[in-house]
């Protein structure tokens, strides 16, 4: 008897596992649905519009209130990231399955297989990726819109967000700049002989290393030394070429005079100052992100006891490309911007700055989640 309710026990178990997995991918259905709807009939944009103009009525500056849009916006999503760091394991062994599948109908098979399931890491990956899609798309077209000139419709906004008065206030964004004003040319026989000196530092640790390798290979602080002057190099070697170039460039226009200045970009329109400062951000963004994920792969290949040569070689080769790729996404952002009105730009600004921030910022608090409650940031 004790062995039938003990079968019958375990019988309930996988039934009662098996009801359960389903719904999670329920859930993501209805929840998806709902959140489509609602972004088709402009629920979304309603949502940023009234907190774009809540910020306005507070702050009486437009270009306060995108700013101020960008830090909430990533205030909001902070319990989703934590999530998301939690799952990161699960996410990682998926990608990992995918990746040993050749076909893509294999792995097309084996995603939905995984969804249908109810995996708790997929299904909350793909709400996660669609919320982050409505709500930058829905925080990027309020200033795409002309609501500057052109009065707000009035049903875009809650009832209890006051209609701003107009003409609209603080649409005129004040930062600080330098300009340059004499530069000089260092002459080619000193160019030449500073790269000489450098390529020598470079070049002669390696081969001193080479001689007395036999007598110090056992001493952890030479050891150490020789592992962090190698990870130095393999850095510098990613994007050696372009340091050259621009090293170059800026000894050949050494700055020899500069003044301090006050640019100012209306947001209601393009300004070139801008379309180049978000092309540079864009650049430098996207070089930052690929950085800190191969230094990530380099970290964990070592782990692996991956030969030293194979992870140079791989991280040179990645290196190469994550500048590529930031360069075609400056030069885009150089080319969009131009066209659109400038409080576009300074929310991708915004942006930017969070985003290369967000390492020695928001994503310590990530690690220590119980700081949350009592963190500055949000006071």
């Amino acid at each position: 008897m004790i062995k039938n309710n003990s079968g019958l026990k375990q019988i309930r178990q996988i039934e009662s596992k098996r009801r359960w997995m389903p719904i999670t991918t329920i859930i993501l259905l209805f929840g998806l649905l709902a959140l489509v709807i609602w972004f088709l009939k402009g629920g979304s944009f309603r949502l940023y519009a009234s907190a774009f103009f809540g910020f306005y009525y507070l702050t009486k500056r437009i270009w306060f209130s995108v700013i101020l849009i960008g830090i909430s916006q990533n205030l909001f999503f902070l319990p989703l990231r934590f999530v998301s760091l939690k799952l990161s394991t699960s996410l990682k062994d998926f990608e990992n399955e995918l990746n040993e599948i050749k076909t893509e109908k294999e792995q097309y098979f084996l995603f939905t297989k995984k969804v249908k399931e109810g995996n708790v890491a997929i299904v909350f990956y793909i709400f996660n990726f669609i919320l982050n899609a409505v709500a930058f798309f829905s925080a990027g077209r309020i200033f795409l819109i002309n609501f500057y000139d052109q009065k707000l419709n009035p049903n875009l906004l809650y009832s209890f967000i006051p209609y701003p008065q107009y003409p609209l206030l603080g649409t005129d964004f004040n930062f600080p700049f330098f300009k340059i004003t004499q530069t000089t040319a260092m002459e080619w026989s000193t160019i030449i002989q500073i790269f000489l000196i450098l390529l020598s530092l470079l070049i002669i640790p390696r081969l001193l290393w080479r001689l007395v390798r036999f007598l110090l290979h056992k001493n952890k602080k030479i050891l150490s030394a020789r592992v962090n002057y190698n990870r130095l190099l393999l850095k510098l070697g990613g994007f050696g070429g372009s340091l050259f170039l621009l090293s170059l460039f800026v000894l050949r226009h050494l700055p020899t005079s500069a003044v301090g200045i006050t640019l100012q970009a209306d947001l209601t329109k393009p300004n070139r100052t801008m379309n180049i400062i978000t092309a540079v951000g864009a650049f430098f963004t996207a070089l930052h992100a690929g950085y800190m994920r191969h230094r990530l792969s380099v970290k964990k290949a070592r782990q692996s006891n991956i030969p030293s040569e194979v992870i140079d070689r791989v991280f040179k080769q990645k290196m190469r490309q994550n500048l590529k790729n930031a360069l075609i996404l400056g030069i885009g952002a150089f080319v969009v911007t131009s066209q659109i009105p400038s409080a576009f730009e300074l929310s991708v600004a915004t942006f930017e700055v969070l985003y290369i921030l967000s390492p020695y910022t928001f994503d310590l608090l990530l690690k220590s989640p119980q700081k949350l409650i009592v963190s500055p940031i949000i006071s």
